[in-house]
């Protein structure tokens, strides 16, 4: 008699398991990771047309705005749900536009917790967290 099994063993479905178990312990890493930047990118794009507002308003009145023209509300600059913008060191020739990693967020340990920033001078800082 000839007894045709179909289906698989246990053995089988552990070997499958502890595959996909292995392959998710390397791929969620670098998905986390891949995440914590794109969300650094996002941010930067905010820094960055900060200070395009910045030098716009310059180009028409000779001056960086002051600190009671300028907060990061009013030019736009929106906090969002991994990082906290602000604007600091305003005179009338200097700003420093600030994004920090929200406490209790992943972003945290992206950059060493670092907070990103940009000045007139166009320095940005930590560089090293910066792409060009």
């Amino acid at each position: 008699m000839n007894h045709s099994n179909r289906g698989f063993t246990l053995i089988e479905l552990m070997i499958v398991v502890a595959v996909i178990g292995i392959i998710a312990a390397v791929a969620y890493p670098s998905y986390m990771n891949y995440v914590r930047e794109a969300r650094r990118a996002e941010v930067q794009a905010v820094l960055l047309d900060g200070q395009i507002k910045q030098e716009r308003y310059r180009a028409y009145n000779n001056d960086y705005a002051t600190a009671a023209e300028l907060t990061a509300e009013s030019l736009g600059l929106n906090s969002n749900d991994y990082y906290t913008i602000t604007v600091t060191n305003v005179t009338s020739s200097t700003y420093t536009i600030n994004a920090a990693p929200l406490a209790g967020t992943d972003q945290v340990n992206d950059c060493g917790g670092a907070t990103l920033t940009v000045n007139q001078s166009n320095t940005k800082t930590p560089a090293n967290c910066w792409k060009d």
